[in-house]
Parts: structure tokens; C-alpha cells; sequence
């Protein structure tokens, strides 16, 4: 183990001292940017705040989680429970661990987040939120000090490149029928997984080391962190909002945000319902350990997950009048 990793563990080791009460703490906030959390929750902008808006921080977290897959894949580093006993995770992970995918996540939607609500309240907000999450990875003993900065600077750089170009990316689209969208959507889709293959494969077959499979596993699981697991997740549901919005917009419209805060209400539960059946119910239907064909059926999984947001809910919500879309001219 070479002098920055020795030291980088004393980092762990020196905020995992701070006891169970910090920990309890910092697992709730870690929870604010696991993959679960942003499932649940960031549909609710755009069921209920504001389509546009939430599209767009969709985009950004999908691009976000893709990239940090990709990256994962390609430089292939140890967790620090892996290489060390004096780190003790706190929640398991089975991933790479660098960049950190909490961090990245975070500056890219929260970032973003802020970005769109133009408030000054919100941005000290959400930059709070960006700074506590990532520290939360540090005493969750999951990431060292370089996965984090790494995940900040990655996901910095996306936040300020879509900050640069989305309204001339978006004006070009708009060019598009939505039919070529829909294409468009799905092939972008197949580049994050092409992209995440090669990742995988570059060197040639990659094993893990012994030591770091023994210390990685938990109650006899074995750890796969050259899975494309994360790569899959973020093309499937990129396919599905971003080509079902293309569809929605062009045959009936974009769904309104006004109404009463009940319908808003009525709106989120019932998507979340659905999400909830698509994401736990096609979870354990589907099967796991079926090679490629598992691959094919998580991009499915979660390309459904992605077309029940942004266009099968909204027009669920219309048939039941808890909802409007605005034709869009």
C-alpha cells in the first residue's frame, strides 16, 4: 500500500471515530444521493414543479451516472475496506470506487437544481447538501479522500458543459420530428453501454485481487465491480424519458405543474406507485445471473421506469383529472 493510500485511511479512520451518532447522521444524508433517492423523489419536479425543469435535471443526473460508470469501469479502484481492516464500511457497496458516484451525482443535480431555482436560499442550500453528501461517503468508510474530489471535479465540468450548450442542444432537437428523437434517444442510450464495454475490456481481462474480493464480500455474496450494472440503469432510463417525452410533446403535449396541491399529491403517489411495481416488481420477476440476457432485461427494467415518467403517468393523470397537458405549439 503505497504513502497516499496509508494516509487517505488515516482520513477514514480519523471521521469514523466520531461514533455512531455521526455515522447515523451521515447515513441519512448518504441516502439524499443513493440511486433509490433520486428514483423516488426527483420525478416529483417533474409531475409536480415543472416538466422542463425536471427533464432537465434528469438529463443531468442520467449523464452524471452514466460518465461515472464509464469511469468506474476504467480505472478500476479499491474501496478502503477493500485493502484495509481499519476501515469499516457502513453501507455496502460492490461498485469501484472511484470516482465516488455519490459526489459526482451531487454537484451535476444539485448543482443543476440550484441552477433552476434561481433562488439565493436554494443554491446555499443545495451546495450544503453537495458538501455533506460527500463528506457522508468519507465516514460511511466507503470512498477515500481522491474518489470524492475526483467525483467533484467530473461532475463540476458536466454542470458547466451543460450549462454551455443545453439551449443550443435543445434548439436543435426541436428541429427534429419526434420520431428522429425517439432514434436519437435510444441510439445515445447504447453509446453509454458501448462506452462502459469498452471500459470494461480495456487491458484485457481484468481479475480481482484476492485480498480485495475477500474483504468486498458480505454474508458470502460475491462482488462484481466490473458489472454494467450502473452503465445499464442510465441508458435504460435515458431511452425511455427522453424518447417518451419526445412522443408526449409531439402527439399530445408537455404536462402542466398548476392545479391544487392535492392533485399535485394525487399525482406524485400514484406515479410513485407505479414506479414502485416497475422497480421492485420487475426487480424480482426478472432473473439476475443470466449473463447478457439479464443485461437486456435491466435496460428494459429501467427503460420502462423512464417511459412511466416522463409520458405514461402524465397521461394517466389526465384520464383521471388530476393532471394537464399543455399542447405544445
Amino acid at each position: 500500500m503505497d504513502a497516499i493510500r496509508e494516509l487517505e485511511i488515516v482520513v477514514n479512520t480519523f471521521l469514523q471515530a466520531g461514533g455512531p451518532v455521526l455515522q447515523t447522521i451521515m447515513q441519512a444524508i448518504t441516502f439524499l444521493g443513493d440511486e433509490l433517492f433520486y428514483i423516488l423523489f426527483m420525478p416529483a419536479i417533474y409531475w409536480c414543479v415543472s416538466a422542463w425543469s425536471g427533464l432537465r435535471i434528469g438529463v443531468m443526473l442520467l449523464l452524471s451516472g452514466g460518465v461515472n460508470s464509464i469511469f468506474k469501469l476504467a480505472l478500476r479502484g479499491p474501496r478502503p475496506s477493500w485493502i484495509s481492516d481499519k476501515v469499516t464500511p457502513v453501507v455496502h457497496e460492490t461498485s469501484f470506487g472511484i470516482p465516488s458516484g455519490h459526489a459526482m451525482n451531487s454537484i451535476s443535480v444539485w448543482g443543476w437544481a440550484a441552477v433552476e431555482a434561481k433562488k439565493k436560499w436554494a443554491t446555499i442550500s443545495c451546495i450544503a447538501l453537495i458538501v455533506l453528501i460527500s463528506f457522508s461517503r468519507l465516514v460511511m468508510g466507503v470512498h477515500f479522500l481522491s474518489d470524492v474530489i475526483l467525483g467533484l471535479i467530473l461532475g463540476g465540468l458536466l454542470l458547466l458543459l451543460f450549462a454551455l450548450t443545453w439551449r443550443k442542444i435543445g434548439a436543435w432537437l426541436a428541429r427534429l420530428d419526434w420520431k428522429q428523437q425517439v432514434v436519437l434517444a435510444f441510439i445515445s442510450s447504447l453509446v453509454f453501454v458501448a462506452l462502459a464495454i469498452l471500459a470494461k475490456n480495456l487491458g484485457g481481462e481484468w481479475q480481482m485481487p484476492a485480498e480485495w474480493a475477500a474483504r468486498a464480500s458480505k454474508d458470502g455474496e460475491v462482488v462484481n465491480p466490473m458489472s454494467l450494472k450502473g452503465a445499464l440503469t442510465s441508458a435504460g432510463v435515458w431511452f425511455g424519458m427522453l424518447g417518451g417525452f419526445a412522443w408526449l410533446r409531439a402527439k399530445h403535449g408537455v404536462l402542466k405543474s398548476e392545479q391544487g396541491s392535492w392533485h399535485k399529491l394525487l399525482r406524485y403517489l400514484l406515479g410513485l406507485v407505479g414506479i414502485i411495481a416497475l422497480y421492485l416488481g420487475l426487480g424480482k420477476l426478472f432473473p439476475k445471473d443470466l449473463g447478457w440476457i439479464s443485461d437486456i432485461l435491466r435496460y428494459f427494467r429501467y427503460f420502462l421506469i423512464g417511459l412511466w415518467i416522463s409520458a405514461i403517468s402524465p397521461l394517466l393523470f389526465v384520464k383521471l383529472k388530476i393532471g394537464q397537458i399543455e399542447p405544445h405549439l
